[in-house]
């Protein structure tokens, strides 16, 4: 077949397409993994999620602000996940997972729509697993691709009793001021 057969091009153009779709889903894996901790000695909302978003990326969150008020851009998304996050924060215990993944490329942007399951223990309440609905906007940069905007829709918790397993333990809470719209 000659790179100038019109079936060729097709191929190309899909097995792009397929290493596109692979290196989507491995982002969004690494960042779900850093988000996740309070377990095994890891603490959630490693600063490594970081490295799967872009510079100027927005984080929205249905049940924490309005739509458009989130988190924009690296230095308030670390200022966002600094409040919440670690041993000594006030949300030590997070484990999120996405499943049901689909995701749509178009040139150098993309969108993939995925359902989250996360289990998450807020130190002033019980533990709660929730399932939401999130959608992902991908763009590809010199470093691959990464999350320009990543949103979670309402959804559905139920409170659990407990968590059991190897939990980290935890210091005091750390006092933390939480980030801010200032827009």
């Amino acid at each position: 077949m000659s790179t100038t057969d019109p079936q060729y091009a097709a191929l190309a153009a899909r097995l792009q397409e397929l290493e596109d779709v692979r290196e989507i889903t491995e982002v969004f894996y690494e960042f779900h993994h850093a988000c996740t901790g309070g377990f095994n000695g890891l603490q959630a909302g490693r600063m490594e999620a970081l490295d799967c978003l872009t510079d100027d990326a927005t984080i929205e969150v249905q049940q924490l602000h309005e739509p458009g008020k989130g988190p924009r851009g690296r230095e308030a998304v670390a200022q966002y996940w600094h409040y919440f996050y670690g041993d000594d924060g006030p949300l030590p215990y997070v484990f999120q997972t996405s499943v049901a993944d689909k995701v749509v490329v178009s040139g150098d942007t993309a969108v993939q729509y995925s359902n989250m399951l996360g289990m998450f223990w807020h130190r002033d309440n019980q533990p709660v697993i929730s399932l939401s609905k999130r959608i992902n906007d991908f763009v590809r940069t010199e470093k691959g691709w990464r999350i320009r905007k990543t949103t979670i829709e309402g959804g559905f918790s139920a409170p659990l009793e407990e968590f059991r397993g190897t939990l980290n333990p935890l210091p005091p809470q750390e006092p933390r001021t939480p980030w801010t719209y200032e827009g």
